[in-house]
């Protein structure tokens, strides 16, 4: 071999081993979308629904929550129920932990019954006493933790169950489509149940016998 043939000769190698580590990657790319496609191509997340305990705080997303039980009354001081009703009540702690209020009822789409237990077309709660005062909470304040019962109507618990499943839906912060720069917080296909144990409706939300 001439010293020009020899020359020709190591400068392919040369070329060749200097680009085979790209042309592999090149290669796993171009295979990377067919792999995935054998496997079912890419899918997002699977829903998750996690059991945490009555008593632990909770990160939702909008609030962080400490549920502690549930009770069933017809004497709670609040307006709305047919005959046969009752209202259904859960008691939790809760701090807003975003930069702006949350109104807690009608549209809040965190805290959530088993189907068939609320005697109402909303699946949100109809009313939010807090327990330190017996009034009506509106708005939850940014950063500011209170004590509520949740009520919502219900008409099957005439003999309630020692037990009942609150489900927290997880939400997140976010922009609306339709009216740029507006956020608000919107339920994940991600939720927490927690299994509220049988207590007694807290007293200062009870109206008095003598007027009932």
């Amino acid at each position: 071999m001439t010293e020009a043939g020899a020359i020709t000769a190591r400068t392919a190698v040369v070329a060749m081993l200097a680009t085979w580590p790209r042309r592999v990657a090149l290669a796993l790319l171009l295979l990377l979308p067919v792999v995935v496609a054998a496997l079912g191509g890419f899918r997002p997340g699977e829903p998750t629904t996690r059991t945490v305990e009555a008593g632990v705080p909770t990160d939702t997303g909008a609030y962080l929550v400490v549920p502690h039980g549930y009770f069933v009354s017809d004497r709670v001081d609040a307006y709305g129920l047919e005959d046969g009703e009752q209202w259904v009540g859960v008691v939790v702690e809760l701090t807003n932990q975003g930069d702006e209020p949350i109104y807690l009822t009608f549209n809040d789409e965190t805290f959530r019954l088993p189907d068939g237990v609320v005697a109402s077309d909303l699946a949100s709660a109809q009313e939010a006493i807090r327990l330190d005062t017996g009034t009506n909470l509106g708005e939850v304040q940014p950063g500011l933790r209170y004590e509520v019962a949740l009520l919502w109507r219900t008409a099957v618990l005439a003999d309630p169950p020692p037990e009942l499943t609150l489900s927290m839906t997880r939400t997140i912060y976010r922009e609306w489509s339709i009216e740029a720069g507006y956020y608000t917080w919107r339920a994940t296909e991600d939720a927490y149940e927690v299994a509220l144990p049988l207590v007694e409706p807290p007293e200062i939300i009870l109206e008095d016998e003598e007027d009932l």
